[in-house]
């Protein structure tokens, strides 16, 4: 649990560093906080390059995203061609067609009159013969009539022939006109499609886009927080063995027995409210990541009373930057409680507490972690406080 690192490691340095009489094995457990102080460096460090290649995966997936904005770009040029190409075909189909309507009307009318020449034709023939024996002069007429009917049905007859010509012209040009329309409609039909995927794939890029900008955010609040939380704890380390040198120098000596230890399982709860998280190895239903709680976390009202559950002296008080204000109250010099997620803190370092005396207030999400500690080793609280109290 992210939260509890520093807490924890803050905890045990407390536990080594507040018990006196401990002389150089002391020193050894501040080296081996040290060494958790680098392992938090290291962590940083991996977290650092976790970063860069959430950066350089960003980078891949822009660049992507710029692809298919240039190929959405592109395709909507050619689109754009095609509509315009497609519309004058459409404006050429129209004109074709009233060329051709134009068209077959000429060659009704001219085949009407080519019919009427012909039949003007037969009847002067056929007039002719029958007038011969009578009428002399009209013969001649009616001769001349013929030779002019003759040629007009000839003339005519090269008209129909010109506008049938014109005609499959017209018609062919129609027809190819039509098959270049249907290629161009199934050509921009078909980048409209190629369009339409890009545009899916851009979406699901610039989705990748953003999970992986919020992973980024999420491991750059990550890493300043261990960076903060590792200067913080630096700092109390070299605190906290200033005090074990004082202490050591002082010649104090922690009592014998415990009388905190005699209160297993009649403590009181150090607030109102249901636990929520339990005490040992627990694993996260989402990210299925396995984490250890070195205590139990209660949820109460926010601004609730936060009280210790034993007398005894108060190692730490204060805001641990990025996780909240929380306590340390020292019993005996072999057990330890910790209260954190307060709102606000009550007590100050060096002061002595009773049991029940109010040590802070609940936050505003009503979360306070509750911890027992006999030396560095966590204890499950859920053994040592009254059940029925809670």
């Amino acid at each position: 649990m992210k939260t509890l690192l520093p807490i924890f490691l803050a905890v045990t340095a407390v536990c080594l560093l507040a018990a006196p009489g401990r002389g150089d094995h002391e020193k050894g457990d501040i080296l081996l906080q040290r060494n958790e102080m680098e392992q938090i460096k290291a962590e940083v460090k991996n977290g650092q390059q976790r970063l860069d290649s959430l950066h350089g995966e960003q980078l891949q997936v822009s660049r992507k995203i710029t692809e298919y904005d240039q190929k959405i770009s592109s395709d909507g040029k050619i689109i754009g061609r095609l509509n315009s190409e497609l519309g004058q075909l459409q404006s050429d189909i129209q004109s074709g067609e009233a060329e051709l309507q134009e068209r077959e009307n000429m060659l009704d009318r001219l085949h009407r009159r080519y019919l009427g020449s012909l039949r003007q034709f037969y009847f002067a023939a056929s007039g002719r013969t029958a007038l011969l024996p009578e009428l002399p002069n009209t013969e001649l007429e009616k001769a001349r009539q013929v030779v002019y009917l003759t040629a007009l049905a000839g003339f005519e007859s090269q008209n129909v022939t010109q506008a049938e010509t014109l005609l499959a012209r017209t018609s062919g040009e129609l027809t190819e006109l039509s098959g270049r329309s249907r290629t161009v409609s199934k050509l921009k039909k078909s980048k409209e499609t190629s369009v339409a995927l890009e545009k899916s794939q851009r979406s699901k890029q610039q989705r990748d886009l953003d999970r992986l900008q919020r992973k980024s955010r999420e491991e750059a609040d990550r890493i300043l927080t261990l960076q903060k939380a590792a200067e913080e704890m630096e700092a109390l380390v070299a605190r906290l063995e200033r005090d074990r040198q004082r202490a050591v120098s002082g010649g104090e000596a922690s009592a014998g027995r415990s009388l905190f230890a005699t209160l297993k399982g009649q403590l009181p709860p150090p607030c109102g409210g249901r636990i929520v998280a339990q005490f040992g190895a627990s694993v996260d239903p989402v990210s299925r990541l396995r984490s250890f709680s070195p205590g139990i976390t209660l949820r109460g009202r926010p601004g609730n009373s936060v009280r210790a559950v034993a007398a005894g002296t108060v190692a730490y008080a204060g805001d641990l930057r990025g996780y909240g204000n929380f306590v340390i109250i020292n019993h005996d010099n072999q057990y330890y409680t910790t209260y954190a997620g307060l709102g606000t803190v009550l007590v100050s370092q060096g002061q002595h507490v009773q049991g029940q005396a109010s040590v802070g207030t609940a936050a505003g999400d009503g979360l306070v972690k509750f911890e027992i500690r006999k030396g560095s080793e966590p204890q499950d609280p859920v053994k040592w406080i009254r059940f029925e109290s809670l």
